[in-house]
């Protein structure tokens, strides 16, 4: 083989190398937790302050005179954006001697790892929704909490509970759900749980559940006024093998956010005395669970 020179290499090996990049860090992208879980929002500062709005009084009898309500300011929270990045060193020497099998095969590594990172912090919401030091809502509480309030009321509410998944427990989770009420102590209408997220351990107990046209796991025939209302939502990133969680898809887009400040980038250069190329993958973005109302965790003891 020729030595390969840098024209050559600029001309037909990078586009090439890009192209690897890409497709390994879009080969599952079709399966991307972010997509399923969040609202992606498209940011050009530093920081992005989202506001939560009271809700508004009660609507009473008119007797003559128009009776008017007030809009309050609730809790406010910033997402900022994190840098992440990493970069490669390869030697000239492997392109002169291997075209493309050890450049290719790290290149695409650098794809891989670049969505592991990103499918990894998606799923951080979840791995730490019972907890406080990743992540807290607009009360300041973690997403998933007993004790969640409202500036303008003095009730508390749960979204959390430790039942195993089961039929019972899914039923009982589905019920509260529909029974939170707002800053104004209403009743939030229009609740729809539609999807389950859990750990693969607990893919197969979900299908039982969901799609079974008969109450799964019982010989009385009873129907399963479940069957197929669930979208089933697993990953390997959820660590937990029995943690839970009953969400309304709807709501979750509009709080669960994920903050996109600069999509990833794919950058190259090269140094002249060591006749190294370098390559470096990029991409800011901040996420974070806004409100709690979109979904009941179950924190299996």
């Amino acid at each position: 083989m020729g030595v390969v020179n840098n024209a050559q290499m600029t001309s037909v090996i990078e586009p090439g190398l890009k192209k690897v990049f890409t497709g390994a860090l879009n080969e599952e992208a079709d399966q991307s937790l972010i997509g399923v879980l969040f609202q992606v929002v498209n940011s050009e500062r530093a920081n992005e302050d989202y506001l939560e709005m009271e809700d508004i009084g009660s609507m009473p009898e008119f007797t003559g005179d128009l009776t008017y309500t007030e809009f309050k300011q609730g809790n406010s929270k910033t997402i900022t954006p994190k840098e992440f990045a990493l970069g490669l060193k390869i030697q000239r020497k492997f392109f002169d001697d291997d075209l493309y099998g050890v450049v290719e095969q790290t290149v695409r590594q650098l794809g891989t790892v670049t969505r592991y990172r990103m499918e990894q912090d998606a799923a951080s919401v979840f791995t730490t929704a019972f907890s406080t030091g990743t992540f807290t809502t607009f009360d300041s509480l973690a997403l998933a909490s007993g004790s969640h309030t409202f500036v303008t009321t003095s009730t508390t509410q749960s979204n959390s509970g430790t039942s195993a998944f089961s039929y019972a427990a899914l039923d009982a989770a589905m019920t509260l759900m529909r029974k939170y009420t707002n800053s104004q102590d209403r009743l939030i209408l229009n609740i729809k749980p539609d999807m389950l997220l859990g750990p693969v351990d607990l893919e197969t107990q979900f299908t039982e559940v969901i799609q079974s046209e008969l109450k799964a796991g019982t010989a009385n025939n009873d129907m399963n006024v479940f069957n197929r209302k669930f979208k089933i939502v697993t990953t390997p990133f959820l660590s937990d093998t029995n943690n839970w969680f009953l969400i309304d898809s709807k709501r979750m887009k509009q709080f669960n956010i994920w903050q996109s400040r600069t999509p990833v980038e794919f950058q190259k250069t090269g140094d002249f005395d060591t006749l190294v190329k370098k390559w470096s993958a990029y991409i800011r973005y901040g996420l974070n669970p806004l409100h709690w109302v979109f979904v009941y965790g179950q924190n299996v003891s």
